[in-house]
């Protein structure tokens, strides 16, 4: 279907009507797109795979009535499509409207004549249109509010509301899920020696080299500063170990070009930690997987730890090597 124009859905289980309501809407108005359906389900699939368009449905058809059929479109609206439904149907009674207007925003009564259908139409689709760009001035509210203006990345709170959510999981269905804690090495040093354009420039290349080292269902978010955070989810510790080793390589081969000449080398340590019978929240596994990167910044940095917890005690180890805890 064209989505340059207007889409209008109608549908009738009367042939005759049907052909006749389409001709003349189509004599009336060339440019919009019109399909007619006499079977609802068939509209209903079509409907679905548009964002938006003008659905109207005779409320009296044997497979499925107007009613139900608008009913499934609501519910499609929680996905982000826009629908203007409009009933027509000989029903005029108070206690019909009441009904109709549940799920339906217009009504068409029969016999009626095709330059109302019209005009109902052409209102619906300036609804449909004031409709969209709520929607789409809501959603680049909501990414501003959710992304790091630096990087793109999702900020701390974006990525808070997604873990709330793994680590849910986690605790119904056991599913694995990790987190990798990332801080850049020396970086201190950076802006006090290159200032802080040049600091910027690196998290901005961090977070480029990190996101192209991460699985499709990964989430990388900056957690603050020069500190990075990265949401795991189907995946168990040893894989988290060897996701953030692959990381700290992709970053210490992945020098920052000056603009005066010359290049900067950019290492970070990681800590890495995954939910357990003891570590079932966020916050307890941020906590290991930070105490985790405490111990690879104070073993020379550059370097991956991992933490596991068991209850009463805690485990360090890096590249399958047992550690002493941190002081």
């Amino acid at each position: 279907m064209d989505s340059q124009y207007p889409t209008i859905l109608l549908i009738d289980d009367d042939p005759l009507s049907l052909e006749i309501a389409v001709a003349a809407l189509r004599h009336m108005e060339p440019s919009w797109n019109i399909v007619g359906f006499e079977e609802p389900h068939s509209a209903l699939e079509a409907a679905w795979e548009l964002h938006q368009c003008v659905v109207v449905t005779d409320w009296t058809m044997p497979s499925m009535d107007g009613i139900e059929l608008a009913r499934r479109l609501r519910l499609r609206e929680e996905d982000g499509h826009v629908y203007h439904v409009v009933l027509v149907t000989a029903r005029t009674s108070i206690e019909d409207m009441e009904k109709g207007f549940e799920y339906s925003n217009d009504f068409v009564v029969k016999p009626y004549d095709p330059r109302e259908l019209r005009a109902r139409i052409r209102a619906g689709i300036r609804l449909l249109g004031r409709q969209s760009r709520l929607l789409a001035d809501n959603a680049n509210l909501t990414a501003q509010a959710e992304t790091d203006p630096l990087t793109g990345l999702r900020n701390r709170r974006s990525a808070l509301e997604l873990a709330l959510k793994e680590f849910d999981r986690y605790r119904r269905r056991r599913h694995p899920v990790s987190a990798l804690m990332i801080d850049i090495d020396h970086f201190k040093s950076v802006n006090d020696n290159h200032g802080h354009a040049t600091g910027d420039a690196i998290l901005q290349e961090v977070a480029k080299s990190l996101t192209s080292g991460l699985r499709p269902y990964d989430t990388l978010a900056r957690w603050g500063g020069e500190e990075f955070l990265v949401l795991s989810p189907h995946c168990s510790f040893s894989d988290a170990l060897g996701l953030a080793e692959r990381l700290r390589k992709i970053l210490s081969q992945s020098p920052l070009q000056l603009p005066e000449g010359g290049s900067l080398p950019v290492t970070a340590s990681f800590g890495v930690a995954s939910a357990s019978i003891v570590a079932d929240t966020l916050d307890a596994v941020a906590k290991s997987a930070d105490r985790a990167l405490y111990l690879a910044k104070k073993r020379g940095r550059n370097l991956v730890a991992g933490a596991i917890d068991v209850p009463e005690s805690q485990t360090f180890v890096t590249s399958g090597a047992p550690l002493e805890p941190p002081g």
